[in-house]
Order: C-alpha cells, then structure tokens, then sequence
C-alpha cells in the first residue's frame, strides 16, 4: 500500500486547482493543533535547533507516554525516516512483515537486501525459524486491527532472545494510547515508532519518534545525526504534548466526525470493513471506478493495487467538505454503479 497525499499532483491530473482538490487519502487529522499559541519569531527559521530544548521534548514524551525510566528517546523528521532507519539496523536477515501493510516498511526491508516474508496482518505472527526481526503497526493500516500490548510480551522476549526485535509503527495510536507498547520500550527486542503529525494534524512539520533500549537508540541517533528536527518542530511538539486537554477533545472530535462519514459511506452502500478513528476502510464493488469518479468530482482518495475491492477515506475537514463527498457519492449511484 503505497502512501497518500499527493493531492496537488491529482488535482493537475483531474483539472482543479490545489485548493479545490479534497484530499481525503491520507490518515492525517483535518482539524490542527492550534499553531497561534507558538510565538513565531526570527530565531526559528535563524537559530539551530538547541540541546536543551530537545531534550525538554523528549522528557515531555517519555512522561505523556508512560515509559519505562529505562527507555530512551530519540526525535526524527518525521516517523517515516525511523522507519527507513531501522532496516538499517542489522545485518541481512529475516524479517516478517504484516500484509496488507504500509508499504514503506517492506520497502525499507527490502531496499537493505532483507529477507522479507509476510504475516496476516492483525494477527499476533507464528514465528519462523529464521526470522530475526517482526514489524507491527497498531493500529493497522488500513484494517484497524489491533492487538493489546500484553499480547506481543512473548514475542518480544522470543525475539531478544534470538538477538532480534519487533519493531513496533504507532503512526495512529493516539487515538487509542491505552493501547500503546510505548511503556514496555527499553527492554532488549522492542523498538516503538511514534508520529507527531497524523493525530495532531501537523504533518508538514515533520516530527516523529522511536523509543527503546539505549544500544538502538543510539545507534539510530547516530544515523540521524546532530540537528535532526527543525527548531519550529521542537517548539511546536513541546506545546502539542503538553495540552492534554487538547488532545482529549481531539480524540471525541475525531470519533464523532468518524462516526458521520461511517453513515456517508454507508448510506451510499459501501460497507465499512475496517479503519480507525482517522479513517475508514470500505469494501467496494469497483474502487478504482469509484475512485475515478471521485476524482472528477475533487475528491482524492487511497485505493490498493492488490485489493481492488478496498478503498480508504480520511475525514472531511467540514461539514462542507462531508457534504461534497456525499453529493459525489450520490452521483455514483444514481448512475446504477
């Protein structure tokens, strides 16, 4: 499953402006972290980003994530350069990958001359004799599926024990934070990746996050080197962390709208079979027909190439924008599709 957001390239393709486009295939929250708190000033785009600023963000996250006073923190541009990072990692191996999946992570696997096998996603994986390293992503994307933390213990321990790992993609827990593996991070054979942009709806900022024991922490900080997160994105993280106020009405805002485009869907006769709180997954006579004519209307969405049936929408922004999503829905099946 590739990524999306390549809105203003679809809108070319479709004839509409950028703004006019919806973009309506990525995961990322349409409603912002409230940016006007953040006093912009000359130093942010002048200054270096500085030590003790990072280190600030970092003990913040530590303590909203509840982790162990053994883990270590280190912050990226973004959760998709840890991703790329870790298959990096080690030395060629086997590593098992849940399907269907992000597909950045086989990429990265695969790119590093890794021997990639699959695993259902959603599914607590049946180890193979060889396999060194397990990739989990919880929530799924796109199925949703998820497993609690106390369900993946032995596998971490199996996987420590072979001087492996499971490397662990929340791009979307925060939806869910109950449900994070972040407060096991620090023992051997775990590493948790953590995105800021997707639940605070500030992906352009480009931060993100790994949690785990000190060795691969280091090593991944190494790989990143000095400066790697923008002084903006500092600033801007330790803001969003620490409004938990925020982030609570953010999840109740985010379920109600969730809840609204669900009876969109459905009220077009698409059946929801998957998803999260930031996007819903639909089973689709054909999604690449549908998607097509979405496309016309200025709607972009994510289809796969391996499930022709499956099409994924993010939230609308607006009532105006859930209503325009509907109308072209309503179109669809006027046409007898």
């Amino acid at each position: 499953m590739k990524h999306g957001g390549n809105f203003t390239a679809a809108a070319k393709a479709f004839g509409f402006n950028p703004a006019e486009m919806i973009d309506l295939s990525t995961g990322i929250a349409p409603r912002s972290f409230p940016v006007e708190g953040v006093d912009l000033t000359a130093r942010h785009w002048r200054d270096l980003p500085q030590t003790d600023v990072e280190q600030a963000l970092i003990d913040a996250m530590k303590t909203h994530w509840h982790c162990d006073s053994a883990a270590e923190v280190v912050l990226a541009p973004g959760s998709g350069v840890v991703i790329s990072l870790a298959a990096t990692l080690p030395s060629k191996i086997e590593v098992m990958i849940p399907d269907p999946v992000y597909s950045e992570h086989e990429i990265a696997w695969a790119q590093q001359g890794h021997h990639v096998v699959t695993y259902p996603a959603g599914q607590i994986p049946h180890l193979t004799p060889a396999a060194k390293a397990i990739i989990a992503v919880q929530p799924g994307n796109p199925t949703g599926q998820i497993n609690p933390p106390q369900d993946w213990l032995a596998v971490i321990d199996a996987m420590a024990e072979r001087g492996g790992m499971v490397i662990v993609d929340e791009a979307f827990i925060d939806i869910m934070p109950e449900q994070s593996l972040a407060p096991m991070a620090g023992r051997k054979g775990l590493l948790v990746i953590r995105s800021f942009g997707k639940f605070y709806g500030l992906a352009g900022v480009r931060l993100g996050a790994a949690i785990g024991h000190r060795d691969d922490i280091q090593r991944l900080q190494q790989l990143l080197g000095p400066w790697a997160v923008s002084t903006l994105a500092l600033d801007l993280g330790l803001k969003a962390i620490a409004d938990t106020a925020w982030a609570e009405s953010q999840r109740q805002w985010l379920n109600q709208e969730m809840t609204l485009l669900h009876g969109v869907l459905q009220s077009a006769g698409l059946a929801i079979c998957g998803g999260t709180a930031l996007y819903a997954l639909a089973e689709v006579g054909d999604a690449q027909a549908l998607h097509q004519h979405l496309a016309q209307h200025g709607l972009w969405t994510r289809i796969f190439d391996h499930h022709p049936h499956w099409m994924r929408f993010g939230l609308p922004a607006t009532p105006e924008e859930r209503q325009r999503l509907a109308s072209a829905l309503k179109g669809w099946r006027q046409d007898g599709n």
